[in-house]
């Protein structure tokens, strides 16, 4: 009988807690099977082969019937004795009892123990006995369970062949169970021995299977646990030998997976962790699945749960995705950050719905840019039309012939020459800014002296300050002369644009100050211009960018080109600048290279 034993190994407990097990279940199956196939041969046989046993000692008690027949016509011819054939048929009869019947089925003698005082006949062996006499044929009767036994009748016919009564010979049904159970017993005691011989094969039988299972055993547990250089025994010809060629080759196939699949991953992780736009994964009940170190920044936090906390917003159109599977775009603000939201459906990510994949953009700057550039294209087309309206309303009047006076005729020439000069000013500023930021200006530097620069620069520009009440003065904090290494024309012009944009900025009556003193390596010049007055601070950080523009409610404060001309300039030379608010004072502070000239 062929037995399969099924180990299922537990991930947390080793395969060694279970030694032993294949083999002491093979013994134990081989042992029950044995004993099972005993009991079961009993019980058939039992059941099936006690009838059998019957007709065996019905057969053995035929042929003794049939010969204690042939005495009794011997008897009736005269041939023996009454008393021979008595001493033969009743009284040598040790586990069978004989009855006699005559012609006439009357029961005529019969065996009795020899301590019975009287014996009951039962109404079964009279009617056998009429039976015989009757049908003059031979009776067998193999119902052992009942009270008579196993029943043999012969007819006794005399030598005209005429039936003159007969002969039952019976077995008790305990006799018949003893000899059963006799049979029985010794099969029994032989399935008993079979069993014990076949301990010792089978003992080294279970140990040769068992062994290289275990094996394969605790390689997979190896496996499982991510060390692939273990190999099965495969040395085998038989089905053991080929499960440890399969799981040899399971494993070898197992490493190049999984190694393809963390090569996979690490690049994935490397290609979406490079990307500036944050990328967030989730499932289809919106549980985070992954996302990238730009959504960290992007979202300004880490943690899954902070980050759905921010994405709140958006998962009512994930859900829409979900459904349509078309991609949609929203705007989320995070602080003072605007994010454009791609949310697109991603591939099956959970065995009920597709989950969502959220691609975080900032578009701060670009929506700032987009503004800046849309006020500063008003701005600008306010600014040419001014002038260019003026001198056409001007010019119209003097085509026309309405000034007639020539005091009136010159100053309407001032007028059109100034409005001129003002949108000259104004085209130059923005090929100035183009230039610069195109880097197709070369700014050659040299050395020259700082503080005749800023005398230069202070004189022109006290006269105009004054007109306002605004007093600009020169404040040292180093020794003059200072020499410094860097282009004279285009500091002046950051001085004068920087002492430009305090007088319009500055507070009435207030006061600008130049301020110049040297780091503490004595390798640069800072060179402060500062204002009675104070730059809101949202306007800080943007305030060099390109068309910005702080003030727009003052229509003459400049079409905001001159800081970011201010700033192109001395990225070109190398230097650095930066506005801030100390005090009672707007500052604006740049660096100048001192030469290293001696």
């Amino acid at each position: 009988m062929k037995q399969m034993i099924v180990w299922r190994g537990r991930k947390s407990a080793p395969p060694e807690e279970k030694n032993g097990s294949i083999f002491e279940k093979f013994l134990f199956y081989l042992i029950f099977g044995c004993v099972l196939t005993s009991v079961i041969a009993v019980l058939v046989y039992l059941l099936t082969g006690a009838s059998v046993h019957a007709r065996r000692i019905a057969e053995e008690m035929l042929p003794r019937a049939q010969s204690m027949s042939r005495l009794a016509t011997r008897l009736q011819s005269g041939q023996i004795s009454y008393d021979s054939f008595l001493d033969f048929t009743l009284k040598g009869q040790q586990d069978s009892r004989v009855y006699i019947f005559d012609e006439k089925a009357t029961l005529i003698a019969y065996t009795a123990e020899s301590n019975a005082v009287e014996v009951h006949i039962s109404q079964s062996i009279l009617d056998y006995g009429a039976q015989v006499v009757k049908s003059g044929e031979e009776l067998i009767s193999t119902k052992w369970r009942s009270a008579d036994g196993v029943v043999v009748g012969v007819p006794i016919v005399d030598n005209l062949q005429r039936v003159t009564g007969a002969i039952l010979v019976t077995r008790p049904s305990v006799e018949v169970y003893s000899s059963l159970m006799s049979f029985v017993r010794a099969l029994m005691l032989s399935s008993l021995v079979a069993s014990v011989f076949m301990v010792i094969p089978a003992y080294f039988i279970s140990r040769r299977m068992a062994k290289p299972i275990r094996t394969m055993t605790r390689a997979s547990a190896a496996m499982a646990s991510g060390n692939f250089t273990v190999r099965a025994d495969e040395s085998r010809d038989d089905e053991i030998g080929q499960l440890g060629a399969a799981l040899n080759h399971l494993s070898t196939q197992l490493q190049e997976n999984i190694s393809n699949l963390i090569l996979a991953r690490n690049r994935l992780h490397v290609i979406l962790d490079g990307l500036h736009e944050g990328v967030v994964a989730l499932e289809a009940d919106h549980s985070p699945v992954y996302h990238n170190q730009a959504a960290c920044q992007l979202l300004g936090v880490c943690a899954d749960a902070d980050v759905m906390g921010v994405l709140a917003p958006a998962l009512p159109l994930c859900d829409m995705v979900q459904e349509s599977g078309e991609s949609k775009t929203m705007t989320l603000e995070v602080g003072e950050r605007k994010l454009l939201l791609v949310v697109s459906r991603s591939q099956e990510t959970s065995e009920l719905a597709p989950g969502t994949v959220i691609v975080a953009q900032d578009v701060t700057a670009a929506e700032r840019l987009e503004q800046t550039r849309r006020d500063y294209v008003a701005n600008v087309s306010h600014e040419l039309r001014t002038p260019i309206a003026s001198i056409r309303s001007l010019a119209e009047a003097l085509n026309d012939g309405l000034v007639k006076k020539e005091d009136d005729r010159t100053r309407y020439y001032g007028y059109i020459l100034r409005e001129s000069m003002r949108l000259s000013r104004l085209i130059n500023d923005l090929l100035e800014l183009s230039r610069l930021q195109s880097g197709a200006v070369a700014l050659e530097k040299g050395d020259f002296h700082l503080d005749n620069i800023t005398r230069e620069v202070v004189e022109q520009t006290s006269l105009v300050a004054s007109y306002s009440g605004i007093r600009v003065q020169e404040r040292w904090h180093c020794e003059k002369p200072l020499l410094v290494h860097s282009n004279s024309d285009r500091i002046e012009q950051v001085l004068i644009a920087l002492i430009d944009n305090a007088i319009k900025f500055a507070s009435d009556d207030g006061e600008i100050i130049l301020d110049v003193k040297k780091t503490d390596d004595n390798a640069h010049a800072i060179v402060s211009v500062m204002n009675t007055g104070h730059i809101p601070e949202q306007h800080l950080p943007h305030i060099f960018e390109r068309f910005y523009k702080a003030d727009t409610a003052h229509t003459d404060s400049g079409t905001g080109l001159g800081l970011a001309i201010v700033h192109e300039v001395l990225t070109h030379l190398g230097e650095a600048i930066e506005a801030q608010n100390e005090g009672e004072f707007a500052v604006f502070r740049f660096t100048v290279t001192i030469s290293s000239a001696v």
